[in-house]
């Protein structure tokens, strides 16, 4: 959809932007971030050429932007701002419907469309013959969303649009705009100095350091795998703590479990326990398909004694999957007390344990790298 190759900005011999490249796929929400003066906001800027790169290439749907008539390039865009960008001596219809008013577009149509507008921001018809100074920050921020909104476009910029707002404005606008992207997938490039924002919007996130792209990746990648040290410090070592959807049972699980086959002796059995220090086993067949579990305290009651190790495996248990989040993993713990959880993909193939102890090993890390 939008792709930046080898792009470049200079003022005044001075670089601000060097040698970016990365594609934005067409429905993506991508957070551009860094430090003041890392060149995020010049970047957004010279997609709609508000400003123009020195040399390289910027492409929306493989063609280069500056072939492209800036008018017609821009009515096809959203754009908002943290300052909203609204005509102060304009009410808030006349703010919303101002492109589509230039586009010739009837104003029985345009009506229908603000009414529209405002029940998808949230708010009342009421205040479309208000004044921008008669409304509250967030609301202004709304109105900003819904003009943006207003001529259907495929891509949408934002500029730190929720900066100036207090935490619960922010918040509640920032689950908004989730809600409309989730419904509508539009192409969208938000410009934040925040990592949490970043993380709770995003797709993809593009890290800049003084006009270069350190990092373009997802934001469970980047947490997960930094790419350096800048980047390491930058979204901080116990971010991922805040973001658990993120920490996957592959993460945490012990990858190799000890197991056993339903056909193994009881001896052989007890004595793998006592040797790997473990009491339980996980019981496979030769295709390594999960059949049950075997637990120490089974092998040693007297109703048990003379049953082999395929009538005492336990065969009613509870599993999960790699790609299932630590969030799903300890609901689970609690609501069936489980100790003893095995990891199985879809063919029910065992790829992994979890224990509680092996949770709480994970769980402790959090405070480990604190004291570090």
């Amino acid at each position: 959809m939008i792709e930046f190759k080898n792009v470049s900005k200079s003022y005044k011999n001075v670089s601000i932007i060097k040698d970016v490249s990365f594609k934005i796929e067409e429905g993506d929400l991508v957070c551009l971030i860094g430090e003041s003066g890392c060149g995020k906001t010049t970047t957004l800027k010279m997609i709609n050429k508000l400003l123009s790169p020195t040399t390289g290439e910027i492409l929306i749907n493989k063609k280069n932007i500056k072939n492209i008539n800036d008018i017609k390039l821009r009515r096809k865009m959203g754009y908002v701002i943290q300052q909203t960008g609204l005509f102060s001596h304009m009410t808030i219809k006349e703010n919303i419907e101002i492109i589509a008013k230039l586009e010739k577009i009837s104003e029985e149509k345009r009506t229908k469309r603000v009414k529209e507008l405002m029940q998808m921001v949230g708010l009342e018809e009421k205040l479309l013959e208000r004044f921008p100074s008669e409304l509250s920050g967030g609301q202004l921020q709304r109105v900003g969303i819904a003009r943006a909104f207003m001529t259907n476009p495929k891509i949408i910029l934002m500029d730190e649009p929720f900066s100036a707002l207090d935490p619960m404005s922010r918040a509640t606008l920032q689950d908004e705009l989730l809600k409309l992207q989730r419904k509508f997938h539009k192409t969208i490039v938000f410009v934040t100095h925040d990592m949490d924002e970043a993380i709770k919007l995003a797709d993809k996130i593009a890290i800049m350091d003084q006009g270069k792209l350190i990092q373009y990746d997802t934001p469970e990648n980047i947490l997960k795998h930094p790419a350096n040290e800048f980047v390491k410090k930058f979204v901080g070592n116990k971010r991922i703590w805040n973001s658990p959807e993120f920490i996957k049972v592959k993460d945490i699980m012990i990858t190799r479990p000890i197991t056993c086959k339903e056909d193994d002796t009881k001896f052989y059995c007890i004595n793998k326990m006592r040797m790997t220090k473990v009491d339980s086993l996980m019981v496979i067949n030769e295709e390594k398909e999960l059949i049950g579990i075997l637990y120490a305290e089974s092998l040693t009651l007297k109703k048990y004694k003379k049953k082999t190790i395929k009538d005492i495996i336990e065969k009613d248990f509870v599993s999960v999957k790699e790609n299932d989040t630590i969030v799903d993993l300890t609901k689970l713990i609690k609501n069936t007390r489980s100790a003893t959880i095995p990891v199985v993909d879809r063919k029910n193939h065992l790829t992994g344990l979890i224990t509680r102890s092996s949770l709480i090993t994970a769980l402790s890390q959090q405070f480990i790298e604190e004291d570090e």
